[in-house]
């Protein structure tokens, strides 16, 4: 199913074209193929998958199967009082309520039947209920489904064809023209998809729109090495209408990724909990299991040189797993030979036999290190459910007691563009002006994960694969005449807030 490549210049005929193959690509090209459209899927990398496939996928879910089996009684007001707290009042709460009031069934359940499934439930930071889901085998579990899906709807799948402009003419979207087989191809469509991701690799777009980050003294680009904003230029270049773009998500565990030799990109640091995070003085400051946007790196910011170090030992360095960069493993287990390269290449990585030696190789104050493992060692060992100073629980915590005693220096790392071009219920692009660009369709992360910014200015952890998934397949559906969501439908939620 599909056209025949095009020579030279000529066009290629298709029903739908969408650009980029994350999570809310594939899901967009699922949707329209399983509605009859022909449709091809253009990726400017080499592989399919863009961030979704460095990514663990947790996704805030409510009133699903797995909640239920768990005995956790979880409501779509509560979930959006979570969410209008993290995000404020930039937060685009008509399509966080929908979303929210439709995860169960349009995320949980539609990739079950995608033969994904859902392996752990937990409580993670800003939500007041255990509702972070994780897939099985993560992004790359989720994206191969997809593909596999997309393939047996005929979905032709073109990768190293980045496309360059979206053609527009009498005000309406005909497709795009993209880089491939070594030179211009344009590819037409009914409808065009934009799905590209955002823009945490393109440092110089990140101070443009976010000129507070130049006053860090450092911070670090993470997602996929490829979201470098191409869509976003595109997008305005058509005349879209845009969200707030300086709105970031950020973590306070990145550190330099030493195989890039310019310093600018970060691998995020997972899976260390029983570490202590201490600053330039050796001091803990902070819940060391908080180690998300909300908390964390507002603690991380205001610490001495805006940085800190992880100190843990032995068994949590053999746990260690690298995020961002495919070469050192996958998002959930770190090779044996990537972490011997971290630490053999890292200048922000050390081991030592003691901790003395430790704060001899960081430059950290000996004394007052060894005093902050003392004391976590000491809490852990008292009884203690949580240890007095920052209320941390106590409880699964090893103490930091086998050589070679380790530290790793983290710095804020941008992952997520929280906000991007703005679109209607139906996944339709927006106008600088005023209405919509006619056939021109976006989501994902390129679009604030929906409608431009459903987050806000800040978020809940899993509220970012989950909305991208869900808005793919909306401007799918819309794509192939199917409507939108009925977001006027949210107003019944919306109206039982608590303002407390």
């Amino acid at each position: 199913m599909g056209s025949k490549a095009a020579p030279n210049n000529a066009a290629a005929q298709w029903d739908a074209v969408v650009v980029g193959s994350g999570v809310a690509g594939l899901a967009a090209a699922a949707e329209a193929a399983g509605r009859g459209l022909r449709v091809v899927v253009l990726e400017a990398g080499p592989e399919p998958g863009g961030a979704s496939v460095i990514s663990r996928a947790g996704c805030c879910l409510v009133g699903t199967p797995l909640q239920e089996a768990c005995g956790i009684e979880d409501t779509v007001e509560l979930a959006l009082d979570d969410w209008r707290r993290a995000g404020g009042e930039s937060a685009d709460l008509r399509w966080a309520a929908h979303y929210l009031a439709e995860s169960a069934a349009e995320v949980f359940g539609w990739c079950e039947e995608l033969g994904v499934t859902w392996s752990q439930l937990r409580l993670e930071e800003g939500n007041s209920r255990p509702r972070w889901h994780l897939p099985a085998g993560g992004g790359p579990a989720v994206i191969g489904a997809l593909l596999a899906r997309c393939r047996s709807l005929g979905v032709a799948i073109r990768t190293s064809s980045p496309v360059t402009r979206i053609l527009c003419a009498g005000g309406r979207a005909l497709g795009v023209e993209a880089r491939a087989d070594g030179g211009p191809r344009r590819v037409l469509a009914d409808a065009t998809l934009i799905c590209t991701g955002g823009f945490t690799s393109n440092r110089a777009m990140l101070l443009r729109h976010t000129p507070s980050l130049g006053g860090m003294t450092r911070f670090l680009c993470g997602g996929a090495p490829t979201a470098r904003g191409g869509g976003h230029a595109m997008l305005q270049a058509a005349g879209a209408a845009f969200g707030p773009l300086g709105y970031l998500w950020m973590y306070p565990v990145g550190t330099p990724d030493p195989a890039d030799p310019s310093g600018v990109r970060g691998l995020v640091v997972r899976d260390v909990r029983s570490e202590i995070w201490v600053n330039r003085g050796g001091e803990r400051f902070h819940d060391e299991d908080l180690r998300g946007g909300l908390t964390g790196m507002p603690a991380l910011l205001a610490q001495p040189g805006q940085t800190a170090w992880g100190i843990f030992d032995a068994r949590q360095a053999a746990r260690l797993t690298l995020l961002n960069d495919a070469s050192y493993g996958s998002p959930f287990v770190t090779s044996a030979e990537g972490r011997a390269r971290f630490w053999r290449t890292s200048g922000h990585a050390w081991q030592a036999a003691s901790i003395a030696g430790l704060a001899a190789a960081t430059g950290l104050p000996q004394a007052a290190l060894s005093a902050s493992v003392g004391s976590y060692n000491d809490w852990i060992g008292s009884g203690l459910t949580r240890e007095p100073r920052f209320g941390r629980e106590l409880a699964g915590l090893e103490p930091i007691s086998e050589p070679p005693f380790c530290a790793v220096q983290y710095f804020p790392l941008v992952q997520k563009n929280l906000g991007g071009v703005r679109t209607d219920a139906a996944g339709r692009v927006r106008r600088a002006e005023r209405g919509e660009i006619a056939g021109l369709y976006a989501a994902g992360e390129v679009a604030g994960m929906a409608g431009g910014c459903i987050n806000g200015q800040g978020a809940i952890e899993g509220t970012m694969f989950g909305p991208s998934l869900y808005s793919g397949r909306v401007a799918g559906q819309a794509a192939a005449g199917a409507g939108g969501i009925h977001l006027d439908s949210a107003k019944s939620v919306m109206v039982q807030w608590s303002d407390q």
